[in-house]
């Protein structure tokens, strides 16, 4: 009897476990859903760490250039650091040769080790039944899976998260909707989206209704559950009202506006304190050296913390914020929902369609630090509206975003790979 082969599909995303930020969260679920279904799943991403290692080689980065978990293997890529890297890569971009200016083309990020791989895999008997290829803009990844993919004639599952940006605004569209973008798009056989908004969006700039799946992130609740908010504020002796936000720090995220916002409760005497948790990246790096004594006397900064420790912030935390116009989902907010907290967003991409204004958060246009300041007052003095927009959200996540529901969508596609 001849034994069955086993299948196997290629993930391709710029980080990856253990980093575990929202994309690597999706990848990682997705990836684990797939050895369930008895696939062998292997995963090429890069050696980051910190999100500037992209950019800067003094950042942090993995070592472990190969790890195991279960059916699922993971191999990363160096980033190559050249001397005057950026103006190095932006003069190779503009030679005449398709392949170059998407791979070493802005962002201006280089893994020699990654393209010499995937042209070695392209003279190899096909090892895949499909690639599943993520994010925007890490074009430099997707389109050496593109290539390698109608080079064996498999299926390229596209995931661009795709940001569009704040509404009637192109500021940071461009990065996410180009030439490369649009080529990647219209070559994959298949779009996995988040939103119904990114989806629709899609389908308004022309691409196949029909080939654009929503399979959607998700949210495990015995996971994000089991938060003790008394042991966190008695470890940071925090005696009144907190906000937290979770997220990268940095100007998209809306770090600064978040700062900006409490600045102004501070000098009105507002007791209360902010905790920011997530990756500090240089421009926010920057920004803090330029702040006076009570930002610091008011602010928790944490970097990176264990999951537990984030539990019990987000259990402690009287509103949840993160006002970020770099956003085609926004796990946390969902995440702080489960701890019934009230929520305050951008208008932005997808989290317009999570957050609904007034109902179980606010939303605000991005760097309005005073109408998020008004939002947060307003919240503090109001128990029963934070109660019940927290209660709101919870119904919300409860109803719509758990993982096991959410992954209904994501198992009909692959069963569909023949």
């Amino acid at each position: 009897m001849t034994k069955k082969k086993k299948k196997r599909c290629l993930l391709i995303v710029h980080r990856f476990y253990p980093f575990m930020g929202g994309a690597e969260r999706l990848f990682l679920r997705w990836a684990q859903e797939l050895e369930k279904l008895n696939y062998r799943v292997d995963v090429f991403t890069t050696n980051v760490w910190d999100n500037d290692f992209f950019h800067l080689r003094e950042k942090r980065y993995i070592k472990q250039t190969k790890q195991t978990l279960g059916n699922i293997f993971i191999s990363r890529f160096r980033i190559f650091h050249p001397p005057n890297k950026n103006n190095l890569l932006k003069l190779f971009s503009k030679l005449p040769i398709r392949y170059l200016k998407y791979i070493i083309g802005f962002p201006y990020i280089f893994l020699s080790g990654y393209y010499v791989y995937m042209f070695y895999l392209k003279l190899l008997p096909n090892k895949y039944d499909f690639v599943l290829a993520g994010v925007y803009p890490h074009y430099y990844l997707i389109y050496p899976a593109l290539v390698y993919a109608k080079s064996k004639n498999i299926p390229l599952l596209c995931v661009p998260l795709m940001h569009f940006g704040e509404p009637n605004s192109e500021e940071s569209f461009e990065l996410f909707f180009n030439d490369r973008s649009k080529e990647i798009l219209a070559r994959s056989n298949l779009i996995l989206t988040q939103t119904k908004m990114e989806k629709e969006k899609l389908v308004n700039y022309g691409y196949d209704r029909g080939e654009i799946i929503i399979a959607g992130i998700g949210i495990d609740e015995d996971k994000v559950v089991g938060g003790n908010g008394t042991r966190f504020k008695e470890k940071y002796n925090i005696d009144g009202p907190m906000v937290l936000q979770i997220s990268t720090q940095t100007h998209d995220k809306g770090s600064h506006h978040i700062v900006e916002a409490m600045k102004i409760l501070w000098e009105k005497k507002f007791n209360v304190k902010l905790v920011l948790i997530g990756q500090i990246l240089k421009d926010f790096e920057d920004y803090l050296h330029q702040q006076k004594a009570n930002v610091f006397e008011n602010t928790i900064i944490l970097n990176y913390i264990t999951e537990q420790e984030k539990k019990d912030a987000l259990d402690g935390c009287d509103i949840f914020v993160m006002v970020s116009k770099s956003e085609s989902f926004g796990l946390t907010y969902p995440e702080a929902w489960l701890y019934k907290k009230p929520v305050i967003g951008a208008f932005c991409s997808g989290v317009t369609e999570l957050i609904e204004d007034g109902i179980n958060g606010y939303l605000t246009p991005f760097g309005d630090k005073e109408m998020l300041s008004e939002y947060i007052v307003k919240l503090l003095a109001n128990k029963d509206l934070r109660d019940k927009m927290g209660m709101q959200g919870y119904h919300k996540v409860i109803n719509n975003y758990i993982w096991q529901k959410r992954l209904k969508s994501f198992n009909k596609v692959i069963k569909s790979m023949k």
